[in-house]
């Protein structure tokens, strides 16, 4: 009897493998500015881990570099660590039995700044490596990071330009075979037009050196998906996953069982010129 009871708790472990053998890592992050007036500037970054297993811990203090359009770093933002808050594993779906080992965690760093009207505009940006290695949908995730970015227009273009930011953060986890309706819609304080869609997620920094200061300037590269998957279509599904793309809605019905890395990206436009794109980088878990 006690043999048969060793076997099935061990089969039911593996069983709980995908969940429960996750490491503490990135799981994603955004940058939004608002414009305070006379080139005075509130940031935020909102960085999400996993909390599970307690490793990779938020950075204190966290480094935001602001790059000028020459490449150059104009300022170093040394953000003390604000303290986090786990976000609930709210499913919306009673009947669902929440797998061991899901945690996240989230922490805004914020931190005021002046910056002069420069041309080209202004890039921030932050680093870290790295994501879960249990992630399905993208090559090699455990030796993948993320850059967070934002960016402030030209001052041509948009003067004291305040950037969108989303309304709702999507559950960390969605149920198999169920239709997922989720509002991922944005507010833009300047009223400019919004735009929706789902892109790619940003790679940064290395598991060599995974928290770089400073970072490599702006362009950054993209993660690399894993056949069948890709941005447009970041987890299957039937139907797969899509945005509106004037009212930011998400869709999608899963049909497979794992962790998914999704970004999501919203254009802002004033009189028909793009002024910039804010990115969400986030994970799915579907059970």
């Amino acid at each position: 009897m006690k043999k048969r009871l060793h076997v099935l708790i061990i089969a039911i472990l593996i069983s709980l493998q995908p969940f429960w053998l996750k490491a503490s890592h990135i799981v994603g992050g955004e940058m939004i500015y608002e414009c305070l007036g006379n080139d005075e500037y509130l940031i935020t970054l909102k960085v999400y881990r996993d909390c599970f297993s307690g490793e990779a811990e938020y950075d204190d203090p966290t480094n935001v570099y602001i790059f000028d359009a020459n490449s150059n770093i104009v300022a170093t933002l040394p953000i003390p660590f604000p303290g986090s808050d786990t976000l609930p594993n709210n499913t919306g779906n009673p009947c669902l039995v929440v797998p061991p080992g899901i945690c996240v965690e989230e922490a805004i760093f914020q931190y005021n700044v002046f910056l002069d009207p420069s041309p080209g505009g202004y890039t921030m940006v932050y680093q870290r490596c790295c994501r879960n290695n249990t992630i399905d949908n993208i090559v090699n995730p455990n030796n993948t990071g993320g850059s967070y970015i934002g960016y402030i227009p030209d001052p041509t273009l948009a003067e004291c330009n305040s950037s969108p930011y989303f309304n709702n953060f999507p559950p960390p986890i969605i149920c198999l075979a169920e239709a997922l309706v989720f509002d991922h819609s944005a507010t833009d304080p300047d009223g400019d037009s919004l735009v929706y869609a789902l892109c790619d997620p940003y790679v940064g920094a290395s598991p060599t050196n995974p928290y770089p200061n400073p970072p490599p300037p702006p362009p950054y590269g993209f993660v690399t998906f894993s056949a069948p998957y890709s941005s447009a279509n970041p987890m299957g599904g039937s139907p797969s996953m899509a945005v509106d793309p004037q009212t930011g809605q998400l869709t999608v019905t899963p049909t497979a069982i794992g962790q998914f890395v999704v970004a999501v990206c919203v254009s802002e436009y004033r009189d028909g010129e793009l002024l910039s794109e804010h990115k969400r980088d986030f994970q799915f878990n579907v059970a």
